[in-house]
């Protein structure tokens, strides 16, 4: 088979020539095997080598910024080398589209894990669901306004509660019942009754 042509215009179809060759056709120079890369420059990067740094095109299907330090499988001969695999990395995985993405599981669930956390940004965020939970162990909300709205009953049960309002404090209701198994205190500089 006749060496690749030099600047393929699609990589993929460059390692496909590189792969399908056969290893005498290939000469002394061919590579396909591990290599950790130095530095990256754009969708190029410098991977090592026994006879010194090789520079190489990104050929990963799936959208990875690669950084120093990965391990990586890459297939090479002459000046022209592709890396095709991640065999072990610590860069970012970015999913970018210029339209909506939808994933769905229409049969199944939907999971997502972090060891580190995981964060949902957006103008608006929508929970829809027919049954809602939270678990944590701690809980923090922060508001500028926040406006509930329940149509059936609220029920709480708590070790503790505490409430500071700075301003006013309204409670409206048709009818309140408050129950103390010891002593109730109210106090304030003058209290209104009836």
């Amino acid at each position: 088979m006749a060496t690749a042509p030099q600047g393929f215009a699609n990589s993929h179809l460059a390692v496909h020539e590189l792969l399908q060759e056969p290893a005498a056709e290939r000469g002394d120079d061919s590579f396909f095997g591990p290599a950790h890369i130095l530095a990256v420059e754009g969708r190029t990067v410098l991977l090592t080598h026994d006879d010194g740094p090789r520079r190489a095109r990104l050929a990963l299907a799936q959208s990875y910024r690669a950084m120093a330090g990965d391990e990586v499988l890459a297939i090479g001969r002459g000046d022209d080398w592709y890396v095709i695999g991640l065999l072990q990395g610590s860069g970012e995985t970015v999913l970018t589209a210029p339209g909506n993405i939808t994933i769905a599981a229409p049969t199944g669930r939907v999971e997502i894990m972090a060891r580190d956390g995981v964060s949902l940004k957006g103008s608006l965020v929508e929970l829809v669901a027919e049954k809602l939970e939270f678990t944590a162990r701690h809980a923090f909300e922060r508001f500028t306004d926040l406006t509930q709205w329940v149509t059936d009953a609220v029920h709480k049960r708590l070790g503790r509660e505490r409430t500071h309002v700075e301003g006013d404090y309204d409670l409206k209701a048709g009818r309140i019942t408050e129950l103390a198994d010891d002593d109730v205190s109210i106090d304030g500089r003058k209290i209104y009754l009836g």
